[in-house]
């Protein structure tokens, strides 16, 4: 039987039901429009535009050159959104973290320019002349130096010390007082030699806060960046859950990592309240989907929620029936959430033939007469209602956002522009023309690709 995840692959963009990798029954099962964020999150977190644009195409768009000052506060991310499944309440924490990414750009800017020319002049000791932050110190004889490097946990005294000296680097070079902007920044756009603007800033900084203490450039880089980079500590807010639910809905396998830079806390204790919300994060499978084992799936749906076919078109399935399932094909009832509702509902319930470019061109040039001014503004589940029955708002959502990701901040440009942009993308790339392969339950009872 022929894999089901080749619903409608193309060169440049992901499959329906899933991407196809290499890897056993039991590896992980990712949705579309998640798995480009995780190839960036794997390389960097610098940038929310999950994979890079085509040189020709991307010229029209460039990171602002000019400072902002930071657009959204925290408390207004999930302001006036009721339903967190609502794919806009994702894109709205996307665009809030890059507004984050764009302040810690422009303050490393600002460091460059503060710190041109400036070089180290006071006397240090030999294990804080190191050219790397990133890589612990390695000196097999500090025990029996004659000046050995402290190893244990820095102690509320040294971490005093390290605020003191970052006073008198704010007073002596005029900078504003966003260590936590330092700390959060990587260096992963731009080049990782040592001697770069950049790398020679940052370890400037690093070295002065360094006085006086008895440990290496490292250890306190990395004191930094757990001590500034989390600085919110104590009980966890209802934005702070609201937040937590919607990246482990949309990105489970990287919510850590994304809730470490939204929340400002560090990754440990968001790793231990995930445990608490969500028993764990999901576990790294992947089910090879299969027209034999989508069949199952369908049949053990229609089994625990007592329901015909036909009225799971538009019924919301309770939980408890997700985790019956979760059980049933050891996999995070998540996953087969986004596989209901991202790729197989769409299969089944769509009864006739859908161009998947003739689609999405349909949803931009509506975008383009509708009120909506950005594409966090869009209302998916009411945008659905405009097109063929049986398409869900994930599905379109996921369509849709896979041409425009690419234009960085796309969250926050006009509408108009971002859904013209995508218009001629659709008309001039070389995606493949496919339509979505529908499917039928046949005379057996087990799932068939339909023929039209």
């Amino acid at each position: 039987m022929q894999v089901l995840h080749h619903a409608m692959k193309s060169s440049d963009e992901e499959s329906t039901v899933g991407k196809k990798r290499r890897g056993s029954e039991g590896s992980e099962v990712q949705d579309e429009h998640d798995i480009p964020v995780i190839k960036k999150l794997k390389t960097e977190i610098h940038s929310t535009t999950e994979d890079n644009m085509d040189s020709d195409s991307s010229s029209d768009f460039e990171r602002p050159t000019i400072k902002v000052e930071r657009q959204m506060e925290f408390g207004d991310i999930l302001k006036d959104f009721d339903d967190l499944n609502e794919p806009a309440c994702m894109d709205r924490i996307l665009m809030y973290l890059e507004e984050i990414k764009d302040e810690d750009y422009f303050f490393m800017e600002l460091l460059v320019d503060k710190l041109k020319g400036e070089t180290i002049t006071w006397e240090q000791p030999w294990y804080q002349q190191s050219n790397s932050l990133s890589r612990p110190f390695k000196n097999n004889k500090n025990e029996n130096h004659a000046e050995p490097y402290r190893t244990d946990t820095i102690c509320k005294a040294e971490s005093d010390l390290i605020e003191h000296n970052w006073r008198q680097f704010k007073k002596l070079y005029e900078v504003p007082d966003k260590l936590i902007c330092l700390a959060r920044w990587r260096n992963k756009e731009k080049s990782r030699l040592p001697n770069t603007p950049e790398e020679q800033a940052r370890r400037f900084v690093v070295a002065f806060l360094a006085r006086g203490l008895e440990r290496t450039i490292y250890q306190v880089f990395r004191h930094i960046v757990s001590h500034y980079g989390g600085a919110v500590k104590g009980p966890y807010s209802s934005d702070e859950e609201k937040i937590m639910k919607v990246c482990f809905t949309h990105h489970p396998n990287h919510a850590v990592t994304l809730l470490s830079m939204v929340l400002s806390r560090e990754p440990r204790g968001i790793y231990k309240r995930l445990r608490q919300m969500f028993s764990g994060k999901p576990e790294k499978k992947k089910i090879k989907w299969s027209l034999s084992l989508a069949t199952r799936f369908v049949k053990l749906l229609l089994k625990y929620t007592k329901l015909p076919l036909e009225e799971l078109k538009y019924r919301k399935i309770d939980k408890e029936v997700w985790l019956k399932l979760e059980k049933k094909f050891d996999q995070h009832y998540i996953h087969l959430q986004s596989f209901w509702y991202q790729t197989l509902h769409v299969q089944i319930y769509v009864k006739e033939p859908l161009k998947i470019n003739k689609l999405r061109k349909g949803v931009f040039q509506s975008l383009l007469s509708s009120s909506y001014q950005v594409w966090t503004d869009i209302r998916w589940k009411d945008l659905v209602k405009q097109f063929p029955d049986g398409i869900t708002h994930k599905f379109l959502y996921s369509i849709c956002r896979s041409v425009v990701y690419k234009i960085p901040e796309y969250l926050k440009k006009p509408l108009p522009e971002v859904a013209q942009y995508a218009i001629e993308k659709i008309k001039n790339h070389s995606f493949q023309k496919r339509r979505l392969k529908t499917l039928q339950f046949d005379e057996n009872g087990e799932l068939e690709i339909a023929g039209y």
